[in-house]
């Protein structure tokens, strides 16, 4: 029994120094791709892909103002399983504007040009019966009323008023309010 002990030990020392490898016959494992079907070996590295769960980076670079901000969101479920190059092809459809930037299994970097200031600033703009409404970005990716007046554009200078059309950047609301001010004076 003694002897059997010590074989025993010697074998499972010798099994921890030197770990066995099997090699099992590579297997095609099938893959659907966006224009097609493309056949890939089992165990073959599909980091490439994104993947479940995989999450987007998305910068939105608001262009009036120059300032951007970072959201971290699940990517959309129809841009999952994609090759970067399929995703860069994809990706306008289901994120206008939006641009690749970085690219693994688990997280996509996409920026987004956006025509519209950020949270931090406030717009005043003409409305379509030509009185002054003033708008925010609230969610980040589109402006909302926040305020409506009673003074017409007319009460702008001419030379403001095609800019209050389009919509005056104010960068706090004690700038904003002051030309409000000005306005009804």
């Amino acid at each position: 029994m003694k002897r059997f002990l010590i074989m025993a030990a010697i074998l499972a020392v010798i099994f921890c120094l030197f770990p066995l490898r099997v090699h099992a016959p590579e297997k095609k494992v099938t893959t659907a791709q966006h224009e097609g079907e493309l056949t890939q070996p089992a165990g073959a590295d599909l980091s490439e892909r994104t993947a479940a769960g995989c999450f987007l980076h998305k910068t939105l670079f608001y262009a009036p103002c120059g300032h951007s901000v970072q959201r971290r969101e699940d990517l959309p479920a129809q841009l999952v399983g994609m090759t970067r190059s399929a995703l860069e092809k994809e990706i306008a459809d289901v994120l206008p504007g939006a641009t690749v930037t970085g690219f693994s299994s688990a997280e996509v970097d996409a920026s987004v040009k956006v025509d519209i200031p950020c949270p931090l600033h406030w717009v005043l703009r003409a409305d379509e019966d030509g009185t002054l409404i003033v708008l925010q970005n609230r969610s980040g990716e589109n402006l909302s009323i926040v305020r409506r007046t009673d003074i017409p554009l007319t009460h702008a200078a001419e030379a403001e008023q095609a800019d209050l059309i389009n919509g005056r950047i104010f960068d706090n609301v004690q700038a904003l309010e002051g030309y409000l001010e000005s306005l009804v004076s």
